[in-house]
């Protein structure tokens, strides 16, 4: 075939050139001769492909958008976790029964009643747009980072919305528990998220009286917090986005339900306002965070007592929690049931609120008001 091609290239080029008049040397005028570029190139031309470019097998890359199961093309034992299953532009993926088939140090964790393929990260830089880096259940039960949906725009939830609460595509559930409100577990809550108030395994009491719904947020800019009001972020209303010591724009932190004073909060938590900066004060408003019942005036509800968790050297209580007796029919619940199937096992520790509760209010203050 290149033979044969290249023969019809020459007789054209030979046609061309026998059948223009040779430029007379008196004429004046040169006579427009066609360049190579302007020859004609037959369409079917073959074109030689270097060796080391693979050919395009028309595989979709692993976690690639999709909108049914036959945009994964080429994956073996596909599925689409769709925009209806709460992901943001749908994700291409495989069933799976251990972590080697999903290639790349990618993680195979529960899905609903299945095993799927999630993709391992380290930051949230690992995961692609309307997806955040968290921690879920991996082989032997050992906890792994993977990019699980974190959407921040109806836009990437075609079709449906963005759940703020949830950061799944999909329709908030009114009926649950805003933040800052009780909860007994993950399921009590519009986010799926909850301080509860006893450990379900060693039955510890946490000092979260009544547990506490908080959703995530994404830290905004630190310009954000220049100002003399703490920020909401991206937070559903009526909450703050509480950033931890050391965070920066773009992290994760916790969505807290938000105060101007301890008024706005219920029986043994106080409106903690964090500092502003040396010298700059606090804001003028804070979230609703587990009291210290060693500082100050604050003091535990009638039903709870005051349980120190650190003396000083000479031995004086300086800081406490609020804890109640665990009741007799409050064994360990399986929360996961219910909550969205890929956030498998949510492992936020409750924020520190160490300025309160272990070191003595030295770096926030709350209103008694």
């Amino acid at each position: 075939m290149r033979l044969h091609w290249t023969s019809a290239a020459l007789t054209l080029l030979v046609f061309g050139c026998s059948d223009a008049a040779a430029p007379s040397p008196d004429s004046g005028s040169p006579v427009d001769v066609p360049g190579v570029t302007d020859m004609p190139v037959a369409i079917d031309a073959p074109r030689d492909v270097p060796r080391d470019i693979p050919a395009d097998t028309g595989a979709t890359p692993m976690f690639s958008p999709c909108t049914s199961v036959t945009s994964c093309r080429g994956i073996p034992s596909a599925r689409c976790l769709a925009v209806s299953d709460g992901y943001p532009q749908g994700q291409c993926t495989r069933a799976c029964t251990s972590d080697a088939q999903c290639g790349d140090g990618n993680i195979c964790l529960d899905f609903g009643s299945a095993r799927v393929c999630f993709k391992r990260c380290e930051a949230v830089t690992d995961c692609r747009a309307g997806y955040n880096c968290f921690v879920g259940r991996g082989e032997g039960d050992a906890a792994e980072h993977a990019c699980f949906p974190f959407c921040t725009d109806d836009a990437q939830c075609p079709g449906a919305a963005c759940n703020r609460y949830s950061r799944f595509c999909g329709t908030l559930d009114p009926a649950r528990a805003d933040n800052g409100a009780t909860c007994g577990q993950n399921f009590d809550c519009r986010s799926g998220r909850c301080f509860e108030e006893f450990n379900t395994t060693s039955g510890e009491a946490s000092g979260y009286l009544g547990g506490q719904c908080y959703s995530r947020c994404t830290v905004p800019a630190a310009s954000a917090y220049a100002g003399s009001t703490y920020p909401r972020g991206d937070c559903p209303d009526n909450s703050v986005c509480v950033r931890e010591a050391g965070q920066v724009a773009g992290e994760t932190a916790l969505c807290r339900s938000s105060c101007a004073s301890t008024s706005d909060c219920r029986g043994g938590y106080i409106c903690l306002k964090p500092s502003r900066g040396a010298d700059a004060g606090t804001y003028t408003n804070g979230y609703c965070a587990p009291l210290n019942c060693h500082f100050m005036t604050q003091t535990c509800p009638s039903e709870a007592t005051c349980l120190t968790t650190r003396s000083d050297d000479a031995g004086v209580p300086t800081s406490g929690r609020c804890v109640r007796p665990m009741p007799s029919d409050a064994g360990a619940t399986d929360a996961s049931a219910d909550a969205p199937a890929s956030d498998v096992s949510p492992t936020d520790a409750p924020a520190t609120d160490a300025a309160n509760t272990d070191a003595g209010m030295t770096d926030a203050a709350a209103d008694g008001g």
